[in-house]
């Protein structure tokens, strides 16, 4: 008996094929995945290469016509010292001998700020690739109060403020002066101004940011106290109120004061004598 005929086998379909539409999306994504990680290795050799950099977009660090350099005061003498190693006030009369500082070639930010007692501080915000070594160099003199040299390089005191608390952001600030001596001495550390006539002020110190700047820190050491005094159009300002101790005022949230910058100084005992009264070592 003949065998019945097998039906004709079905073609072999091959492996399987994805649709058009399918093919477009996986073509589509691995080509954003190609830009996205070329965008990404980018970002990353740039950051390397260059850690200053903005990061997409970011405004970049100001680089400094002249370099300023900070350094702790070991001693300052009348001018002229001859055979020292010294750094010297713009009229010459005082010879700052200091220790190993961080010089600074880039900042973010150099500002005049004006304060909530009516005094100016100067804001300082130094570039990235400096801030770490001056905040330490900033936290190693808190707890003697020391001085700290702003030096215009290569040896110009543009300042020597009193250091009375850390650096916690990412500025310091000089403060205790006019509205003219924060401006002339903001733009002098820019490089845009002939040196003013005027010793630099022994003002309170460096520390950081300011309530109306972008740092992160509140203003460390910069004097700036809670009064109420208001400034008039001749730089004058009100006094705060006058209390029987340091330890009131400051409770009440006033102070410290600077000798020569601000009257209250003569109302209490500057118990360390470092020209500020009310300050941390005053209350110990």
């Amino acid at each position: 008996m003949d065998k019945a005929e097998e039906p004709p086998k079905a073609a072999d379909p091959g492996p399987p094929r994805a649709s058009k539409v399918t093919t477009v999306i996986l073509i589509v994504s691995l080509v954003l995945i190609v830009l996205i990680a070329g965008v990404l290795g980018t970002v990353a050799v740039l950051m390397t290469r260059t850690p200053d950099a903005p990061l997409l977009g970011g405004a970049p660090p100001q680089r400094l016509s002249t370099p300023i350099h900070f350094a702790p005061v070991r001693e300052t003498k009348a001018a002229p010292c001859p055979g020292e190693e010294a750094a010297l006030d713009d009229t010459q009369t005082t010879c700052y001998l200091l220790e190993d500082g961080v010089t600074v070639n880039a900042v973010q930010a150099v500002e005049a700020v004006r304060g909530r007692d009516g005094t100016y501080s100067v804001r300082i915000a130094v570039a990235p690739a400096y801030k770490q070594k001056l905040v330490d160099l900033i936290d190693e003199q808190v707890s003697d109060q020391r001085q700290i040299a702003v030096v215009l390089v290569p040896r110009t005191v543009l300042a020597a403020p009193i250091v009375t608390q850390g650096m916690d952001g990412d500025s310091l600030s000089i403060a205790g002066m006019t509205q003219q001596e924060a401006e002339a001495l903001a733009t002098r550390v820019l490089g845009d101004a002939a040196p003013p006539s005027s010793p630099p002020a022994s003002t309170d110190p460096a520390g950081t940011g300011d309530p109306t700047s972008t740092g992160t820190g509140d203003p460390a050491g910069t004097g700036d106290p809670a009064g109420t005094g208001q400034t008039t159009g001749t730089g004058t300002r009100t006094p705060d109120q006058r209390f029987a101790s340091c330890q009131e005022a400051t409770a009440a949230g006033f102070g410290p004061y600077t000798k020569g910058t601000h009257e209250e100084y003569a109302w209490y005992a500057d118990v360390d004598g470092n020209g500020v009264a009310c300050n941390s070592g005053d209350l110990r």
